[in-house]
């Protein structure tokens, strides 16, 4: 299994320094690649030179599908092998003319990607499981793509993440490793990997049943700072990995 960090955590720093200050910070945490959401104003040639300077792979994006084809240059200069859309919206899922819409864009990116064998897929957030819907499995059903589950999420939305990872593992691609505090997670920092309420030993346990290859690092808000935490959350998520 190798470990992945989705540069969103990294939001603040990248405001103040930019893609190789938070490439800097990722690779000295000792992680092996990163999650892109954009592309800090770099061409193709020299986010791939950052990559390399930093020893890094560029394992995944998120973008959304009618962006897929515009941002082909960047997914082939940086062998990027998934790619999933970040976000839909409630109302584009349940407006039958903008969900038709959205499987119609969807398929189109899909074909783009088929032809390089690269990996296409949605990652959830809690509104898809709001009023007992399944947003998630119903989308990536239609669509025939994969799933990027955020643990956190579903936890919020209070599902099992391990029993989400069972009902999708046909169509389980990578997984948003982000922990729970007990209380009011939507609003409290994350805590540390393997000190929040998600239950990460039995994520990593069906991960590895699954074989899924890459855990991706995110944090929408820390509760110390951002090379304490990749650092200590690295740490933990490789012994949970080894765990039997």
């Amino acid at each position: 299994m190798k470990f992945g960090v989705q540069l969103y955590s990294l939001r603040e720093r990248a405001e103040k320094g930019g893609a190789e200050e938070v490439l800097r910070l990722v690779s000295e945490a000792g992680y092996d690649g990163v999650e892109f959401a954009g592309f800090y104003g770099k061409t193709p040639a020299e986010m791939k030179e950052l990559l390399k300077k930093y020893h890094l792979c560029g394992v995944s994006a998120h973008i959304r599908p009618e962006a897929v084809e515009e941002n082909l240059p960047f997914i082939d200069a940086l062998g990027i092998r998934y790619i999933f859309i970040p976000w839909v919206g409630t109302e584009e899922f349940e407006s039958p003319e903008m969900y038709a819409a959205l499987l119609e864009i969807t398929a189109k990116a899909k074909a783009l990607l088929d032809a390089r064998g690269i990996v296409f897929g949605y990652h959830n957030h809690a509104h898809e499981y709001e009023g007992g819907k399944d947003w998630l499995g119903k989308f990536t059903a239609d669509a025939g793509i994969k799933a990027e589950l955020d643990v956190f999420w579903a936890h919020v939305a209070g599902k099992s993440a391990v029993a989400e990872m069972r009902r999708l593992a046909d169509r389980l691609a990578l997984v948003h490793i982000k922990e729970a505090a007990a209380e009011t997670p939507a609003e409290n920092p994350q805590p540390i990997v393997g000190e929040g309420a998600v239950g990460m030993g039995g994520v990593f346990a069906e991960m590895k049943e699954q074989g899924i290859p890459w855990a991706v690092l995110e944090v929408e808000h820390y509760p110390c700072g951002e090379e304490e935490y990749l650092a200590k959350s690295l740490k933990n998520m490789k012994k949970l990995a080894e765990q039997r």
